[in-house]
């Protein structure tokens, strides 16, 4: 598994967790945005607009241009987003909850770049971000 490489997870949202839920209510798309430590961190990808959790909030998240769509094997038809202020973190020896360990394509480097640079501003202006740990 690589950084930028895009799976089929039953991803659990942060929302879903607070309300005790334990598992994914539906497979989505996730991309690997790294690996540290044995633990992969994986950020979600949605058709939906981030919607704010409290009044006056701005989600973190970057739209995912049509060639990048391609390559992680969604049509251009709607518009996805790669959700930033939301993720799952998995260990590497427990990888359950992957509908299959062969990505369905990759994000560019660049993409990327991009990618990275919005999420590490976003940790320098202590931005929410609702991680959590799968087990």
């Amino acid at each position: 598994m690589n950084r930028g490489e895009v799976y089929r997870f039953h991803y659990l949202w942060g929302h879903e967790a607070a309300r005790g839920e334990e598992s994914g209510r539906k497979i989505r798309r996730v991309c690997l945005m790294m690996e540290v430590n044995g633990w992969l961190y994986l950020f979600p990808i949605s058709g939906q607009v981030p919607q704010p959790r409290e009044p006056g909030e701005q989600r973190i998240y970057e739209v995912v241009p049509e060639t990048e769509q391609r390559r992680i094997g969604l049509g251009s038809e709607k518009v996805s987003h790669l959700i930033l202020d939301d993720y799952n973190r998995v260990r590497t020896d427990e990888l359950y909850d992957f509908e299959s360990l062969m990505p369905t394509g990759a994000f560019s480097a660049r993409f990327l770049e991009k990618v990275a640079k919005r999420f590490m501003d976003a940790m320098r202006e202590r931005r929410p971000i609702a991680g959590l740990t799968r087990r």
